[in-house]
C-alpha cells in the first residue's frame, strides 16, 4: 500500500481478471480505496457457465489505506510481486441475463440473492510491468499515477448457493495508486487475453478527449519475457441499437516488427456505469470474450469505456451494421 496524497480523488486499487476455459467461468474483482473520500469501491463480477452473472458492488466506509479489505472482499499479499490471495465472502445477486444490468437497480432488486464465496490463490506468470511515476511512454502507464499490470494464474474455488466450481484460470492483475477521476476519459479500450504461461497479451487505447490522438500501451509476455507493442489497431462491431460490442479484432505490432492478429467474439456482456452529479455519465462494458489466435483460442476480457457523448456514434454504427476502426 502507498501513502495517500492530499488529492481528494486519490485512489489505490487492485483489479484481477481471470478466466477458466474448461469451465467457461470468468470475470473480475476489484477493490479501490478512496480514503480521502472515506470509502472504498468494491466490485465482484463473474460470468457463470449457465449464462448467468454473479454481481455485487459496494462503497463501504474506510478510514485508512492500510489494506484492501472492504465489502466482504480481501486481498492479501503472500509474497510480494509473486503470490497473493483473493477472497470474497458475502451476498451477490444471481442475474439471469447480464444485459439486465443496463438498469442496475431493477436487475439487482429483481433477481435472487445467494451466498457467494470466492477463494483463489494468485501466482504471477510474468513480471510486474509499469511505472511508479506514471510516465507516458512506459510500457504500461497511467499519466501521473503509479501503475503496473502482471500476467497471473488463479486457482481455487467459487461457491454460489449450492453450486461449487474448482477454478484453474489465467488472467491479468492491475495495481494503481494516485488520482483517479472516472469522468476524465472520453473513450478507452482494454483487452486482456492470456493463453497460459507462454503467451499473454495486454493492449489498451485511451482517448482523453474527442479530438485527441489515443494513448496506446501494451505488450506481449512470453514465458516471462516482455516485448512492448509499437502499434495497436482495434476494429469493433456493436449489437443492433446499442453501444455494446459483440465482435472485436485486435492487430498489434511489437517493437520487433512482429504482427499478431486476434479475433474476438463476445460470449457474455455486462453494461456497467459510473454516475456523479455534475459530470457526464460514463459506461463500462465488460465482456467475456473468446479470442482466436492462429490455431489457439482462449477466454479473455474486453473492456469498453465510453463517455455518454461518445455513444451516439457507436449506436448509429450498430444500426448500419458497420465495423468501427478504433
Amino acid at each position: 500500500m502507498h501513502p495517500p496524497s492530499a488529492d481528494p480523488s486519490f485512489n489505490e486499487s487492485m483489479f484481477f481478471n481471470f478466466f477458466d476455459d474448461e469451465r467457461r467461468i470468468g470475470g473480475f474483482v476489484r477493490i479501490g480505496n478512496r480514503v480521502n473520500e472515506r470509502h472504498a469501491e468494491m466490485t465482484f463480477c463473474v460470468f457463470l457457465p449457465t449464462g448467468e452473472l454473479l454481481m455485487q458492488g459496494a462503497k463501504p466506509e474506510i478510514d485508512s489505506n492500510d489494506a484492501f479489505n472492504a465489502g466482504g472482499m480481501a486481498i492479501r499479499v503472500v509474497e510480494p510481486g509473486r503470490r497473493l490471495c483473493v477472497r470474497f465472502d458475502g451476498d451477490a445477486v444471481r442475474i439471469a441475463d447480464p444485459l439486465e444490468m443496463k438498469d442496475p437497480g431493477k436487475a439487482m432488486r429483481g433477481n435472487p440473492i445467494c451466498k457467494v464465496r470466492l477463494d483463489i490463490e494468485i501466482t504471477a506468470t510474468g513480471p510486474m510491468i509499469g511505472d511508479a511515476e506514471g510516465r507516458p511512454g512506459s510500457v504500461i502507464f497511467l499519466d501521473g499515477v503509479g501503475h503496473y499490470q502482471q500476467p497471473i494464474i488463479a486457482s481455487g474455488e467459487l461457491a454460489a448457493g449450492t453450486d461449487r466450481w474448482q477454478l484453474s484460470a489465467h488472467g491479468v492483475r492491475d495495481h494503481s495508486w494516485g488520482p483517479r477521476v472516472w469522468h476524465s476519459i472520453y473513450r478507452d479500450r482494454s483487452l486482456w487475453l492470456s493463453f497460459g504461461r507462454d503467451l499473454t497479451v495486454i493492449a489498451c487505447k485511451t482517448w482523453l478527449s474527442k479530438d485527441c490522438e489515443p494513448d496506446e500501451m501494451g505488450c506481449v509476455v512470453e514465458s516471462g519475457q516482455v516485448t512492448p507493442l509499437r502499434a495497436i489497431a482495434m476494429s469493433s462491431h456493436f449489437r443492433p441499437d446499442t453501444f455494446y460490442h459483440d465482435l472485436v479484432r485486435l492487430e498489434v505490432i511489437d517493437v520487433k516488427g512482429r504482427r499478431l492478429l486476434f479475433e474476438g467474439t463476445v460470449l457474455a456482456y455486462v453494461p456497467l456505469r459510473h454516475r456523479k452529479e455534475g459530470r457526464e455519465t460514463v459506461y463500462l462494458g465488460q465482456a467475456m470474450t473468446r479470442f482466436v489466435f492462429e490455431d489457439r483460442q482462449v477466454l479473455g476480457l474486453s473492456e469498453y469505456f465510453d463517455s455518454a457523448s461518445a455513444t451516439a456514434q457507436l449506436v448509429d454504427s450498430s444500426r448500419r451494421g458497420t465495423i468501427i476502426v478504433e
